[in-house]
């Protein structure tokens, strides 16, 4: 489907590792607003395809467009500023800082002030320090978080963590925030509770949001369209209803599953 303005366009994008080819033409379109599933068996190549996006591998071809911009030039910090954040399979908090702390990395885009403020404590580093920590406050809040500012990153429950991780990438402003698997390891109430929280965040940030995942209630709850990789290769995008009534698809990866 290709869609007029999308925050996110891949076209005929692709990675070989020597002789291996772990993902080849893969071409979607992601609307400003849009939850986007990734879906598709283990080892299909969907981790890859977001380290393709966010510029930790580099792709043997095609092209992503961000807003426009074509980033094939740019690296994981320059196409974060360009407004692409994302979470990772394994959890990868800093566990020895603080909740507080690590929203604050995440404010880096917006943090009003330079070293020399900084070292000196001057008036301007106050001010936007204290911006910053209200920002921290009230993202925090999303997942009812705000009075664990000072509790430990390492030391929160799982469910905890997944959901810091989150916050901390919609620190960065971002236009588009890709999941990776965020219900890993989540019981079905905190399931259930992620699937609102992404809701939310897509209405109340008015951003799109690309996830992988294999919880299919989740994946067939809130993704509005989706693609199915396998073996580095789409085979199917399309609506909810669409992909589970695909026999392709059904074949490849979901089978009983679609039912559930």
């Amino acid at each position: 489907m290709s869609l007029p303005n999308p925050v996110l366009k891949c076209e005929g994008l692709g990675i070989d590792f020597g002789g291996l080819t772990a993902v080849n033409d893969f071409n979607i379109s992601v609307g400003a607003t849009d939850i986007f599933g990734l879906i598709g068996p283990n080892g299909a190549g969907k981790t890859t395809v977001f380290n393709l996006i966010t510029k930790v591998y580099k792709p043997t071809r095609g092209a992503i467009i961000v807003n426009g911009t074509d980033t094939k030039n740019l690296n994981t910090v320059k196409a974060n500023k360009l407004g692409l954040a994302r979470t990772f399979q394994n959890i990868r908090l800093f566990q020895k800082m603080t909740v507080q702390e690590n929203v604050m990395v995440g404010l880096h885009n917006e943090i009003g002030y330079n070293l020399a403020t900084a070292v000196l404590r001057l008036p301007t580093y106050w001010r936007a320090e204290k911006k910053a920590k209200e920002r921290v406050c009230d993202l925090l809040s999303i997942f009812g978080m705000q009075d664990m500012l000072e509790h430990q990153a390492g030391s929160l429950p799982y469910g905890s963590q997944r959901r810091l991780e989150i916050v901390r990438a919609l620190a960065t402003n971002p236009k588009i925030l890709l999941l990776d698997e965020p219900a890993a390891g989540m019981n079905p109430a905190e399931t259930d509770e992620l699937m609102e929280n992404i809701k939310l965040i897509n209405k109340r940030f008015n951003i799109a949001i690309l996830l992988i995942e294999h919880d299919m209630k989740l994946v067939m709850g809130i993704c509005e369209r989706l693609a199915v990789l396998n073996y580095g290769m789409l085979i199917a995008q399309g609506t909810p209803a669409e992909i589970q009534s695909n026999p392709a698809v059904i074949e490849a990866y979901l089978g009983g599953e679609m039912n559930t």
